[in-house]
C-alpha cells in the first residue's frame, strides 16, 4: 500500500486543526453563559476561560518529551479524543472549581494537538510553499474559531446538548487523520526547558511575533466590543466589529502566505506590522463611517494574524526538523503568555485613557514588531558587510 501523499497528510492535519479552532471558539462563550446563569462572578468565569491558555504555558516544557515518545499522529489523535471526553464530562458537574480543573486538563490536551499539528505541517511543507501552507492553516483555524459561536446558535447553551454536539464535532474533524494508516513523520528530539531557551536566542524575532500576536489578538477579541460600546455603538454594531475583524483573519491568510513565499516572510511581516500599526490609530475616526470602518477592520484583522501564521512558517526556516518540537513549543508558550496578559493590559489602557488607550496599545505592539524586524535586518546587513 502506498503511503499517503503530502497533500493528504496536510488535509488531514488541517481538519484536526479546524477542530481545535472550533473548540477555542465554541467553549468560552458556552462556559461564560452557563456559569453566568448559575450566578458566578465575572472574575470566576474569566478564570475558567483562561485556564486552558495557562495550561499550555505550564505544560509546555513537557510537550517535546511527549511528542518524541508518542509521535505526531498519536499526539494529535489522543489529544483530541481526550479533550472530547473532558467536554462530555463538564455538564455533569457544573461548578467553577470542577470546570476550572477540567478546562485546565483539556487545555493540556489541546495544547499538545496544537503544537504537534504545527510541527507536522512545518515538517512536510517544502520551503517554497511553507508560507502558503501556514496561510491555509491560519484560515482553517480561524474558520473553526468563527464557527464556534455559530454552532452555539443551533445547539443553545443549556443542558448537556451543546457539550455533546461540540464533542461530536471535535471527533468528526479527527476522522481524516485517523483513517490515514501508513503515515510517517520525522523523529522529534526531546529538549528540556533550559535547552528551549536556546530557541529564543536563535530566533528572537520569531518569538517576538508570537508575543505580539497573542497580546494583540486576545485584546482585540475581548475588548473591541467594549471599545465600540464606550464609543457610542449599540451592542449589535459593537459585536460586528469583531465579526469583520475575524473575517479579514479568515480571508487574507492564504494571499499573505502566497506573497510571503514569493517576496520573503520577513518582508511580508514588516508590511503587516505597518498595517497593524496604522489600523488601530484610524479606528476612532472611522467608527461613524461604515465605508471606512469595515475595510479597515478587515485588512487589520488579516494582517495582524499573519504575525502568528508566518511566524510559524519562519520556525521551519530557522530550525532543523529535529529541533522543531522545542522551538514550536516555546513559540506557542510565548503566544499563550501574550494571550493571557493582553486583555488585562488592554483593559488597564482603556481605564487610563478611555478613548485612545486601546488603539495606542495595539498600535504600539505592532510598532514593537516593526522595530524588532528593523533591528534584525540591520544586524543581518552588518554581518554581511563584516563577512
Amino acid at each position: 500500500m502506498q503511503p499517503p501523499s503530502r497533500r493528504l497528510i496536510l488535509a488531514a492535519v488541517f481538519s484536526s486543526s479546524l477542530g481545535v479552532g472550533l473548540i477555542f471558539g465554541f467553549q468560552p462563550p458556552l462556559i461564560a453563559l452557563a456559569l453566568s446563569r448559575l450566578g458566578y462572578s465575572s472574575f470566576a468565569i474569566g478564570a475558567v476561560t483562561a485556564a486552558s491558555l495557562i495550561a499550555v504555558i505550564l505544560c509546555g516544557p513537557f510537550y517535546p518529551r511527549a511528542i518524541a515518545r508518542l509521535g505526531l499522529k498519536r499526539c494529535i489523535v489522543g489529544g483530541i479524543v481526550f479533550a472530547a471526553v473532558i467536554l462530555l464530562l463538564m455538564p455533569l458537574w457544573p461548578s467553577v472549581p470542577l470546570w476550572l480543573a477540567l478546562r485546565f486538563i483539556a487545555g493540556c490536551a489541546l495544547g499538545l494537538v496544537w503544537i504537534a499539528s504545527e510541527i507536522w505541517m512545518n515538517s512536510v511543507s517544502g520551503t517554497e510553499s511553507r508560507g502558503t501552507v501556514m496561510g491555509i492553516y491560519g484560515t482553517v483555524f480561524s474558520i473553526g474559531i468563527v464557527a464556534g459561536p455559530v454552532l452555539l446558535e443551533f445547539t443553545g447553551t443549556e443542558g448537556a446538548k451543546p457539550f455533546a454536539i461540540g464533542a461530536a464535532c471535535l471527533i468528526l474533524t479527527l476522522l481524516p487523520l485517523a483513517v490515514l494508516r501508513q503515515v510517517t513523520s520525522a523523529p522529534q528530539e526531546f529538549t528540556p526547558l533550559r535547552g528551549m531557551s536556546g530557541a529564543l536566542k536563535t530566533a528572537p524575532i520569531v518569538m517576538l511575533a508570537a508575543l505580539v500576536a497573542g497580546l494583540v489578538e486576545s485584546a482585540d477579541l475581548t475588548l473591541l466590543p467594549l471599545f465600540g460600546l464606550h464609543s457610542g455603538l449599540d451592542e449589535q454594531a459593537a459585536l460586528l466589529l469583531v465579526a469583520v475583524f475575524m473575517a479579514g483573519n479568515v480571508v487574507l491568510q492564504v494571499p499573505i502566505g502566497l506573497l510571503a513565499d514569493r517576496y520573503g516572510r520577513r518582508t511580508l511581516l514588516g508590511i503587516c506590522a505597518v498595517a497593524s500599526c496604522i489600523g488601530p490609530l484610524l479606528l476612532q475616526a472611522s467608527l461613524g463611517v461604515p465605508l471606512l470602518l469595515w475595510p479597515l477592520l478587515f485588512v487589520w484583522g488579516g494582517t495582524l494574524y499573519a504575525f502568528y501564521s508566518q511566524g510559524v512558517a519562519l520556525l521551519g526556516e530557522e530550525f532543523a526538523v529535529e529541533d522543531l518540537a522545542s522551538a514550536n513549543t516555546l513559540f506557542v508558550m510565548v503566544y499563550c503568555f501574550g494571550g493571557v496578559i493582553g486583555p488585562s493590559v488592554g483593559g488597564m489602557a482603556m481605564d487610563l485613557w478611555p478613548s485612545r488607550g486601546l488603539p495606542v496599545l495595539l498600535s504600539g505592539a505592532a510598532l514593537l514588531m516593526l522595530g524588532g524586524l528593523a533591528v534584525a535586518s540591520a544586524r543581518g546587513s552588518r554581518r554581511q558587510i563584516v563577512g
